[in-house]
């Protein structure tokens, strides 16, 4: 699942489970550590790459499925946290790695794919990427330390996306600083081959910035960006003090075709998720990166303790039907226990 490969001085890690897009397993994460712990010292090696052999995207996130099966309905596990704190160690070692890091983005791009690679010295995305944290909609909220880049985006699109799960093209990902370099996917190799040939040459901070330099003239130009196309509907729905206000702006503009679709697509997401994560947006433009994957990991163990991953999981993975949540209005969300989660005494509205 997990294959290794050098070329010139460049150490390559290629995800390789088509089936399910590269979805991550705990033997996938451990793999990897292994390796990049093999090249942290490993003089030849200058530069980590992180590709996928799967023609239809880079990766698809976690493996729900082993997640729900191995874990959360497994009586015999003894920490069914496992999965995810394992993932977390490995995102954190990615972020402090010793040598740059490289990733590939392109076809489906979500979730704990994000998470291994959001922190990359340089991001080459192609016009097929599909971009995207749908936490919410299965029971918990963007995770793997993706809000910190998140919280740094204007407040009605961070909203837009750590609410709604809404995905981003590379030009999106380019505009707001998710990725490095946008180019067409036939001249994917020719990058690569100044990746090759740089590492032969250079190591460090000065190899990344001539890998910038140098691949500027396969960058594309692409104003297009799916997100400005409703730039002005997000900012008036989602520049709002409250996530009742959101909701409620939304119910109201119902004639307007985005406004209806947006309100269908967050009735079907978890209530009190949609809360915590209009909060957290806040609360992590604060937070360094370690303290936003500590807090991730914490809201992770609520989710998996109170029932919401499961549900979440269960519904949109499992069986493909509507998720019964335990909060049907946002009434009977906790706000206590959101402030507790998050570590506040006030809510953003009342600050």
């Amino acid at each position: 699942m997990i294959r290794e490969k050098i070329i010139e001085n460049v150490g390559i890690i290629y995800l390789d489970r088509p089936e399910i897009i590269n979805s991550l397993n705990m033997e996938m994460v451990k793999d990897i550590e292994k390796i990049l712990k093999k090249w942290e010292d490993d003089k030849k090696i200058k530069a980590i790459l992180f590709d996928s052999l799967c023609q239809k995207g880079f990766c698809a996130g976690g493996d729900l499925k082993a997640i729900y099966y191995d874990y959360l309905l497994n009586d015999k596990c003894q920490n069914k946290d496992e999965f995810y704190e394992e993932e977390f160690v490995l995102d954190r070692y990615v972020k402090d790695y010793k040598k740059p890091i490289i990733s590939h983005y392109f076809g489906i791009v979500m979730g704990g794919g994000i998470g291994l690679t959001v922190n990359s010295d340089f991001i080459i995305a192609d016009e097929s990427v599909n971009w995207a944290m749908p936490e919410t909609k299965l029971g918990f909220v963007p995770d793997v330390g993706v809000c910190k880049h998140i919280s740094k985006l204007p407040q009605a699109l961070g909203q837009y996306l750590g609410l709604c799960g809404e995905s981003l093209s590379s030009s999106d990902l380019i505009k707001y600083d998710l990725a490095d370099i946008y180019i067409k996917s036939e001249n994917y190799d020719k990058v690569l081959n100044i990746l090759f040939s740089l590492s032969k040459k250079y190591d460090g901070e000065k190899l990344v910035k001539e890998l910038k330099k140098q691949t500027q003239k396969y960058k594309i130009q692409d104003s297009n960006s799916k997100i400005s196309k409703n730039k002005e509907k997000i900012e008036k729905y989602f520049s709002h003090s409250s996530i009742e206000e959101i909701l409620k702006s939304l119910e109201e503009n119902k004639d307007d075709d985005f406004a209806k679709k947006t309100l269908e697509n967050l009735k079907e997401r978890n209530l009190f998720m949609l809360f915590l994560q209009f909060e957290k947006y806040f609360i992590c433009k604060n937070l360094t990166k370690d303290q936003v994957f500590d807090l991730d990991l914490k809201i992770l163990k609520y989710a998996r303790k109170t029932g919401t991953m499961k549900e979440g999981i269960r519904s949109l993975i499992i069986d493909k039907e509507s998720a019964n949540w335990k909060e049907k209005s946002l009434d009977q969300v906790s706000v206590e226990k959101i402030k507790d989660l998050l570590g506040i005494e006030k809510l953003y509205k009342e600050r």
